[in-house]
């Protein structure tokens, strides 16, 4: 009997993990992207403690590309309040482009987009076009932005060469 209840649990566990890729693919497909192609994953640790799990997809392509619809999905393993995501945007925004003269604009649509997050949710962001993005909590959407080059100064947060982490860019970008 314990064999039985071992086997059924290692068969469910292989077919949740052979499950998880296709229902995040579909999800993609649902957010907008026709032909979700994984470029990269990568952790990011903090003092050794794995704060979150990125990964990014384009649509119908192997490599990265500014110009290409693109979706950042982030899965995080600790609780962080909306409000230090929005404050760490906004630096990090910053840090990479200086101050600019929309920067609150920007930042205060992305700070209305975020809620808090805990172990286990994922945040995806998904830009179809270049100016616009939505954004989903747990595969509900929580906001539509408009914004001039919202995808690459959302994104490139992860995934510039200007980032805090230029490994983590690398391997998101499947470089």
């Amino acid at each position: 009997m314990h064999r039985n209840i071992c086997r059924s649990l290692i068969a469910l566990a292989t077919a949740a993990t052979l499950l998880a890729p296709a229902a995040a693919s579909a999800n993609l497909r649902t957010y907008g992207l026709m032909q979700p192609v994984e470029l990269g994953t990568a952790t990011l640790r903090w003092l050794g403690i794995a704060v979150y799990r990125a990964r990014l997809h384009t649509d119908g392509a192997n490599r990265f590309d500014w110009s290409r619809p693109l979706a950042l999905e982030i899965e995080y393993f600790r609780s962080i309040d909306r409000e230090d995501l929005t404050e760490s945007t906004r630096s990090e925004i910053e840090r990479i482009e200086g101050t600019q003269p929309d920067l609150d604009a920007l930042v205060g649509k992305l700070g209305n987009c975020f809620r808090n997050v805990g172990n286990g949710d994922v945040f995806t962001a998904v830009s179809v076009r270049p100016d616009s993005m939505a954004l989903y909590l747990n595969g509900e959407r929580t906001c539509d932005i408009r914004h001039s080059d919202v995808r690459k100064r959302f994104l490139g947060i992860w995934l510039s060469e200007n980032s805090r982490s230029a490994r983590l860019s690398a391997e998101l970008r499947g470089e």
